[in-house]
């Protein structure tokens, strides 16, 4: 609660910020505090909220406070883009670039989504971090890399692999639902949610008969991500045809 009380204040802070000088920028934000985020400016009409990543479909956004009057918002105003290349057959994952970041003492939340591919990986950090790291970032590991600056136009889209499965349910209660998806038995999924490692949306829950609704993101700790995709009917029993996809 503490954390999240500390995020409303600076999101608040960031707002008046903006009402006086036009525009006014967090770090980077996890999907569970754009929520929040999103929830506390909803209503809000004397300010505009827009959630930045630097690309469709980022996970990982900084918080964009916009004056209405204050004209038109460039995402390169507050975001870069880098490349780090090196040779196609040099293992580099999430974790390695990841690790280098925090070895030059690079705080997470200054980085946004990380583009690890054969040969290359692109990344979006806070405009003010991309001279230092293009200067100072010359390692992934022990694997040498090039870092240049790239359009944020030129980012590469995000692919995530679907695995997509079907099932029945009794309903969509949230613990029937990770039954199905996660199989696992009720006991355990009531166990999950009572020790609060579940995300419903990005969102910590702790009802286990919390309806699911269509697009909704699973989130388990240990056990990975799941999307209720659609639901298609019922069964001659009366139970609820489900299709989701496992992350």
């Amino acid at each position: 609660m503490k954390e999240r009380d500390q995020l409303a204040a600076h999101m608040d802070d960031l707002a008046r910020r903006a009402s006086k000088t036009g525009v006014a920028g967090s770090k980077f934000l996890t999907p569970a505090e754009k929520q929040l985020v999103r929830q506390r400016f909803a209503l809000r009409q004397d300010i505009l909220l827009k959630l930045d990543g630097g690309y469709t479909g980022a996970e990982r956004e900084i918080a964009v406070f916009i004056q209405p009057e204050f004209g038109i918002y460039h995402a390169d105003d507050c975001l870069s883009a880098l490349k780090l290349e090196y040779r196609p057959q040099d293992p580099v994952s999430h974790r390695d670039v990841l690790g280098s970041l925090m070895a030059l003492g690079i705080e997470r939340p200054v980085i946004g989504d990380i583009l690890c591919g054969s040969g290359q990986t692109a990344l979006v950090c806070l405009k003010s971090m991309a001279a230092y790291l293009t200067e100072h970032l010359q390692k992934i590991g022990r694997v040498g890399v090039n870092v240049s600056a790239v359009a944020l136009s030129d980012l590469p889209e995000k692919h995530e692999e679907l695995a997509v499965k079907t099932a029945t349910v009794a309903s969509l209660r949230l613990d029937a639902v990770l039954c199905a998806i996660f199989r696992i038995s009720r006991s355990r999924a009531s166990e999950l949610v009572s020790t609060q490692k579940i995300n419903l949306n990005h969102m910590p829950v702790a009802d286990p008969s919390q309806k699911v609704p269509e697009g909704a993101i699973l989130s388990v700790k240990g056990m990975g991500r799941a999307v209720l995709i659609s639901t298609d009917g019922f069964s001659k029993k009366g139970r609820i045809f489900i299709k989701f996809g496992l992350y």
